[in-house]
């Protein structure tokens, strides 16, 4: 497939990119095309982890109790995957989407790369949201209470059993519904975009 790029560019947003000199596009923060709001809200994300490891940070310096300070470690290490792997495909983006390359094969790999990112963290989610509600049951029981003490009582085991049973699934589903209002969409665009110019 051969197409002219300005003429490329011109399908790929519904207003006009910015086209610098240099090799790598510009895209005005406000414009509407998918990768530029990809780009938008993986930044929103970054500022949402970084908002949440502050807050582990926190709880982990002040909450007296080991085993609720152990909780907050894991969550701390949990938002590092999470800012990693977000980090990462919007590294891979702002590096792929370039003026110099295949059109089609550049929305491709973003397309692509952002898709399995997202898979590869719904699928960790299912490990990570159980140790989630436990550490978030810990820190709930350690506000009025010695957790160690009340784990010797076979109802706290019981309650723990049916909060993590109740929240993992809340959470995954949580987690896909917010995913897809927050990259559903341009994606879907975006591999519209890309079977159109396939299609030239």
């Amino acid at each position: 497939m051969s197409m002219d790029l300005n003429e490329a560019w011109k399908k790929l947003a519904e207003e006009k990119l910015q086209q610098p000199f240099g090799e790598t596009v510009a895209v005005n923060k406000k414009s509407k095309h998918p990768v530029q709001k990809l780009i938008n809200n993986l930044l929103f994300t970054l500022g949402f982890v970084v908002f949440f490891e502050t807050a582990f940070i926190a709880l982990a310096v002040v909450m007296p109790q080991p085993i609720v300070k152990i909780g907050m470690v894991f969550m701390m290490a949990v938002y590092v995957f999470y800012f990693l792997i977000n980090f990462r495909i919007l590294k891979h983006i702002r590096a792929t989407f370039r003026l110099d390359e295949n059109v089609v094969h550049t929305l491709r790999a973003i397309y692509n790369n952002t898709l399995q990112s997202l898979k590869m963290q719904r699928r960790a989610s299912l490990f990570i949201y159980p140790l989630a509600g436990t550490s978030g049951f810990f820190l709930g029981l350690s506000i009025e209470s010695n957790v160690l003490e009340m784990l010797q009582n076979k109802f706290t085991w019981l309650a723990l059993v049916v909060t993590v049973a109740i929240l993992t699934p809340i959470s995954y589903y949580l987690a896909v519904w917010l995913e897809k209002i927050s990259y559903g969409k341009y994606l879907h665009q975006l591999h519209t975009m890309i079977n159109e110019l396939s299609q030239e």
